[in-house]
């Protein structure tokens, strides 16, 4: 779990401006606790905070950094998985340097500039997430996930460093014992060498197996926690919740969601993004409210095992050889989400954005659509992207980001490295007949016939209905009022006001409120004024 900011240069610039820089964007980091260690010389600096508290039993993941200054040489390495991400600029303050950090606030803090990135806002209301490289804001990039950043001698280059073999399927008949061997080894050197513990379950079986194993492993007798919203299905998830806790012998902490606009502003500072559903929401009332009633540190979580386990089912997709790339992004988008036939965006920001460069454009996105064009069916392709942008760039990037902010380090399983190259080369079908989706629950039933699962995991959303009852709410005039949305020029006023009739949530309607705050809470430089 990196917490850092440093800034490179290919001057001599003074130790002391290098301090002052470091010292403000220290500010933002240090709120996480820690120990920080400065290092310094002219023309480079480098803050790095250590927290014992996130030390695991057993640390056989590679390191993310290598530091040398002396040859002005920066590598950092995301891995697969999409955890520990890393936000940079280049050529700033000048040509030649590169600023970065673990946070964009402490990008922010030092100064860099506060522009919307258009391509981004884009990107996310396509899509329903920001794809790597793009940040929300412009020229602040993100590194992808398994790939590698080399800074050496004013020169930067991002390029893939580790990647999935979907191509070499398993074929071993007890690749089902393998496969719980493995994650019982892994499991246990996740674990923290102190009681600051806690287990994070949507009830299903990937995130119930997790938390057994921890349980093997340890003699403490953590708490499980999860999240439920205490109206209609919820209920019913909790009582199963509570079942599964009294299954694996541990006390439960249920978390209600709340739905009021106000809490989006925490949501918002710590995904430093806008959003197109309520799972930012959600995380971030799960987290806090678990950070302020247990104290714990790490939490140990499934996260990762829904996108390495989806079923080969995805007949929007074309099959290999019938598309070229542009296609295969198109029809992954339209796969995600449904395409609206307001025009949400102001004519003027239309103008901008025919100007900007889209994501599909990047380099990541071209690389990416070519390897998923080469696969034999629509699944593989489909699956493929799944890996490298829904995991890490959705689910994990949020996830981790959130919880970062709260003090908690999320731990799964099933996003170490040799358990990803696992799960992600088994086959549609096992040796046994169990389907590639029902692995774990096979697992789960086979090794802990005792313990209880829900039967689907709890979705971490909110309904959102705060945005039609609060009309003369504050918060509501300052971003969704005719005269907020005027004052951003970034969305058509008639457009919002059509989807507030229709008095039910959308995730149009999400994506304009959340990107309004956004603008208003990380006072963007007036996008209007800007050419």
């Amino acid at each position: 779990m990196p917490t850092l900011a440093g800034w490179i240069t290919g001057e001599q610039v003074s130790a002391e401006i290098i301090d002052q820089l470091l010292t403000a964007m220290s500010a933002v980091l240090e709120r996480h606790g820690g120990q920080p260690a400065r290092t310094i010389s002219p023309g480079a600096g480098l803050i790095a905070f250590a927290d014992t508290a996130y030390a695991m039993q057993r640390n056989d993941e590679p390191p993310v950094l290598d530091w040398v200054p002396d040859r002005r040489t920066l590598v950092y390495r995301r891995p697969l998985s999409g955890a520990h991400a890393l936000y940079y600029i280049e050529n700033w303050p000048a040509e030649g340097n590169l600023l970065f950090a673990s946070e964009i606030k402490a990008l922010l803090a030092a100064g860099v500039p506060r522009h919307l990135s258009l391509p981004a806002l884009d990107a996310l209301h396509r899509y329903g997430f920001i794809p790597a490289p793009l940040t929300a804001f412009q020229d602040i990039q993100v590194v992808p996930a398994g790939s590698i950043l080399r800074w050496q001698h004013t020169k930067l280059v991002v390029n893939a460093s580790t990647e999935y073999r979907l191509d070499e399927t398993l074929t071993a008949a007890d690749i089902h014992e393998q496969l719980f061997e493995q994650l019982r080894h892994v499991s246990a050197g996740l674990l923290p060498p102190h009681e600051q513990l806690i287990a994070l379950t949507d009830g299903a079986a990937p995130s119930v197996l997790a938390t057994t194993l921890a349980g093997q492993n340890s003699e403490l007798p953590f708490l499980l926690a999860s999240f439920g919203y205490k109206q209609g299905r919820g209920q019913k998830y909790w009582h199963a919740l509570e079942q599964v806790a009294a299954s694996c012998q541990h006390p439960f902490l249920s978390v209600a969601g709340v739905d009021q606009l106000a809490y989006w502003q925490a949501a918002l500072t710590e995904l430093e993004a806008p959003a197109t559903d309520t799972l930012p929401l959600a995380l971030h009332q799960l987290m806090h409210t678990v950070a302020a009633e247990t104290g714990a540190r790490v939490a140990v979580t499934g996260l990762g095992a829904a996108y390495l386990l989806a079923a080969f089912q995805f007949p929007t997709l074309l099959e290999a050889g019938t598309a070229g790339t542009d296609d295969i992004l198109t029809r992954y988008r339209r796969s995600l989400t449904t395409e609206s036939s307001l025009p949400l965006w102001s004519r003027e920001t239309q103008e901008r954005m025919s100007r900007e460069n889209a994501w599909e454009t990047t380099h990541h996105a071209r690389k990416l659509a070519f390897k998923a064009a080469s696969y034999q069916t629509a699944a593989q392709a489909h699956y493929y992207l799944d890996l490298h942008l829904r995991l890490p760039d959705y689910q994990t990037g949020q996830a981790f980001q959130i919880a970062t902010q709260e003090r908690i380090a999320l731990r799964s399983p099933y996003l170490h490295h040799d358990i990803l190259a696992l799960l992600s080369r088994l086959p549609a079908q096992l040796a046994n007949g169990t389907p590639r989706e029902l692995v774990l629950t096979q697992l789960l039933r086979h090794h802990f016939p005792h313990i209880a699962t829900a039967h689907a995991p709890l979705a971490l959303r909110l309904p959102m209905q705060a945005l039609f009852q609060s009309g003369k709410d504050e918060l509501f005039q300052q971003t969704l009022s005719p005269e907020a949305l005027r004052a951003t020029g970034l969305f058509d006023a008639e457009s919002v006001k059509k989807l507030l009739k229709q008095k039910q949530v959308c995730r149009e309607l999400i994506f304009v409120f959340t990107t309004q705050l956004f603008y208003r809470m990380f006072g963007i430089e007036d996008f209007k004024t800007r050419g």
